[in-house]
């Protein structure tokens, strides 16, 4: 496998550096990256929600955040949208087919993903129902307007504090960027000091400063790739076998077949875990999946599963020692797949040409 140069640092520079006349916070969408950014995100005590519950409520977040002004990056790496949902009420109904029914009040909160300070809020009350939990969750979160008054003055408190953040915090923010470089966690330390918008001018240059050496002082990136043969081919990281590309931690990761289903294609891998004990593998940004097709189009995943598990968000699963357990990705039907690049343990995976049965 050929080395590839590491161009991260050049191309997040060049984009801070980007004219600041087209770099307000009133920017069309094509200056996403221009905006502050803020993460919609679902906290740990909400996931016990069902999955497709948890998709709508992002869903509508993501809607509130660039509906008004802001970009809404999932992996925004300080400011996030952070729901709280007290069931006030619920009940299941003993009849055929089963009624479910929640009274519900749902807390909006803009906040520091790293002190939970909370800069502005929102509350709303919600009734949902349905044949099952999911309906009833989501009969209850369509009743969320992204376009309301109440989350448009919110967004907007909101906006004028992480403006004021970077204006009298950007020491500290350069500060926890320098800590998580020192630490090699180059990707993310970056990331913190590209979030800084340029319409906080000062901060904003110092934040080039700042990128421009840690950038200068990154080790060149690997990236694992399997030949036309399905085969490691290059001296990238260290495999178990000659088709299964390791991941850290004892941990590896297998291609072993395609095939085409109606109007999906489905690649199955299958994870290996050679650790004496049980690992939780916890795969986060499962949206970012995508694979090239026969026309070079960029496909977007629909849904990864792992065991009984399954998500377009996030996914978590607990790995056997010495039991193969299966990593499905479905895509929209495609003929080839050129490659397939997806994110695991903050690494990028590349498959090149996987055969799949049509």
């Amino acid at each position: 496998m050929k080395t590839i140069k590491n161009i991260l640092p050049a191309i997040l520079i060049a984009l801070m550096l980007f004219n600041f006349a087209h770099a307000q916070n009133s920017s069309g969408k094509s200056d996403d990256n221009a905006r502050i950014a803020i993460a919609p995100v679902i906290p740990e005590e909400l996931m016990k929600m069902p999955q497709g519950a948890q998709e709508m409520l992002l869903g509508k977040m993501r809607q509130m955040i660039g509906l008004n002004g802001l970009s809404a990056m999932d992996d925004a790496p300080l400011f996030i949208m952070n729901p709280e949902l007290m069931i006030i009420s619920s009940d299941v109904t003993p009849t055929t087919p089963v009624l479910y029914t929640y009274n519900m009040e749902l807390v909006l909160n803009i906040a520091d993903r790293y002190t939970g300070n909370v800069y502005a809020t929102a509350t709303q009350a919600l009734k949902g129902a349905g044949n099952t939990e999911t309906a009833a969750y989501n009969s209850a979160f369509k009743q969320i307007d992204p376009r309301s008054g109440k989350y448009k003055v919110m967004l907007e408190k909101g906006k004028e504090a992480i403006i004021e953040y970077y204006n009298t915090q950007c020491d500290l923010v350069i500060s926890r960027a320098n800590s998580l470089a020192a630490q090699k966690n180059y990707t993310n330390a970056l990331a913190l000091l590209n979030s800084v918008p340029p319409v906080c001018r000062e901060c904003f240059d110092n934040a080039n400063e700042a990128a421009a050496i840690i950038g200068a002082n990154m080790p060149e990136t690997k990236v694992a790739v399997t030949s036309e043969s399905n085969k490691p081919d290059g001296d990238g990281p260290v495999y178990s076998s000659l088709d299964a590309v390791d991941l850290g931690d004892n941990l590896y990761l297998r291609y072993k077949n395609g095939k085409n289903v109606g109007v999906k294609t489905i690649l199955y891998f299958e994870l290996i875990n050679k650790n004496e004990e049980d690992v939780d593998l916890k795969i986060y940004r499962i949206y970012q999946t995508m694979l090239i097709n026969e026309k070079g189009d960029e496909v977007k995943i629909d849904l990864m599963k792992i065991a009984s598990k399954e998500g377009s968000n996030w996914i978590e699963a607990t790995l056997i020692p010495d039991v193969n357990t299966e990593l499905i990705c479905e895509f929209p039907k495609v003929k080839e797949v050129k490659y397939i690049k997806f994110f695991i343990k903050e690494n990028i995976f590349k498959f090149k040409n996987l055969p799949i049965t049509n």
